[in-house]
């Protein structure tokens, strides 16, 4: 092989590798493109806002402004750069070396070399990142589905918030109201100290409450914010539609299906598996085979140079355990993240049912009783047979059956959302989503 040659080789493998190029706004668009196309749209146009920005209006602006969610979904761009760098052969190793001696011709001494361990394990480790890539492009997916997701659960978040904080703003109007008339009757000597001083205490717990609300209600507003990158006026009252319940079998089947998560773990065993296998060959050959010329005075010698470590230090035995150990990982994650998904499914589910079944016993029970109880009250009242504070309890009551239809809607909504995002293949999100029907009752305990 003449010097020529080596030359015109080296110089067709640089041409071949400058054509590899990576477009990080393809894969972001790729990306964009997947979670439209899905069988429940990721989110859909954004069109035009009214007064009142509805919860797909959300997930929309907030896909198109968010710049955390562009942050991310480069991560398949990255992904895609390493894979095209994986592709092409290894880099060869050049040396080269010239002499002058004085009285005579120059002398140059070429080495070409090749590292071994990388050639053989080319095709392996092409393929752990063609597989990492694929991995890449399954999270990038899954993160804007977990995205819109979160979304979808800060909105629902606001509006509820909302709601109860002008429902306690309501009860402290009655609170301070049915103050001023205790201190009226309190003036006249009418009635008991202990009676004031009971509606104070009311009083202060009502107004503790209604603070507590109006600071949750603008926090949760705040958080949305943040995910939209702008402030948004919503509306005034959560959805009451409800879907009809899926079939548990069917929608665990379907969740499995497209579970980006499972894809990943999936991509993540295989990468792993062929790490274990270029790593072992890596942990054995240490060196570079190639050509070596020798050029003097116009006459070429060609002859094989060879490099190799020698491994006196021992033969790689903790790589190939830790890669081993590695690949056993990701197939456990596997298994595990299967039973994990069907075990989301079947618990979203059951919110979903718990929720629609209580908030009928509130719509159709709880609240007109209380409404009864109040307007039976307010006649008894008129009448002189109750006092203010008997009043007072019943308004309060009434306010209460329609905050616990509120807190058991947003149940629901939770539960919806996160079942929607398991079934678009997005991630389980656990009791985070849907922690009981009780959950959203805890901060009211007492008022």
């Amino acid at each position: 092989m003449s010097i020529r040659t080596v030359i015109l080789v080296l110089a067709s493998a640089s041409l071949l590798a400058g054509c590899i190029t990576v477009d990080p706004a393809a894969e972001r668009q790729a990306t964009l493109d997947r979670g439209a196309a899905l069988d429940t749209p990721i989110f859909g146009p954004l069109g035009e806002m009214g007064d009142t920005v509805s919860e797909d209006q959300a997930v929309a602006a907030a896909v198109a402004r968010n710049p955390r969610l562009a942050a991310d979904l480069a991560e398949a761009g990255l992904a895609r750069a390493e894979w095209a760098s994986a592709v092409l052969p290894p880099n060869l190793i050049a040396e080269l070396t010239y002499f002058n001696p004085e009285g005579a011709g120059g002398v140059l001494d070429a080495d070409i070399r090749a590292p071994i361990a990388a050639i053989i394990g080319w095709p392996q480790r092409a393929a752990a990142a063609r597989a990492n890539y694929d991995a890449a492009q399954a999270r990038a997916l899954q993160r804007l589905i977990d995205f819109s997701a979160e979304t979808r659960l800060a909105w629902v978040e606001v509006v509820a918030a909302r709601e109860r904080a002008n429902m306690y703003a309501r009860i402290l109007q009655s609170a301070e109201a049915a103050l001023l008339v205790a201190e009226e009757i309190d003036e006249l000597g009418n009635a008991a100290p202990l009676d004031l001083t009971r509606q104070r205490v009311n009083a202060l717990a009502a107004q503790a409450a209604a603070e507590d609300a109006e600071q949750a209600a603008l926090a949760a507003e705040i958080r949305l914010e943040t995910i939209l990158t702008m402030a948004a006026e919503l509306p005034e009252r959560l959805p009451t539609d409800m879907a009809e319940l899926p079939d548990a079998g069917t929608a665990r089947t379907t969740a499995l299906e497209a579970s980006l998560p499972l894809a990943v773990a999936r991509a993540d065993a295989e990468a792993a598996a062929q790490a274990a296998g270029y790593t072992g060959i890596e942990s054995l050959l240490h060196g570079e085979l190639g050509i070596a010329l020798d050029i003097e005075d116009g006459d070429t010698e060609r002859g094989v140079s060879a490099h190799f470590d020698i491994p006196t230090n021992g033969f790689g035995h903790p790589q190939r355990a830790a890669a081993r150990i590695r690949a056993q990982q990701a197939a456990d994650r596997y298994a595990a993240l299967q039973t994990e998904i069907a075990g989301e499914v079947e618990l979203h589910i059951m919110e979903m049912d718990r929720a629609a079944a209580r908030m009928v016993l509130i719509r159709e029970e709880w609240l007109p009783a209380s409404t009864l109880a109040l307007e039976q009250t307010l006649q008894q009242y008129n009448g002189m047979q109750v006092g203010v504070y008997a009043l007072l309890d019943a308004f309060n009551a009434q306010v209460e059956a329609g905050r616990a239809y509120v807190d058991t809607l947003e149940r629901y909504h939770r539960a919806r959302i996160a079942l929607t995002a398991l079934v678009q293949g997005g991630s389980p999100m656990g009791m985070a989503a849907s922690s009981g029907l009780n959950a959203g009752n805890a901060g009211g305990e007492g008022h």
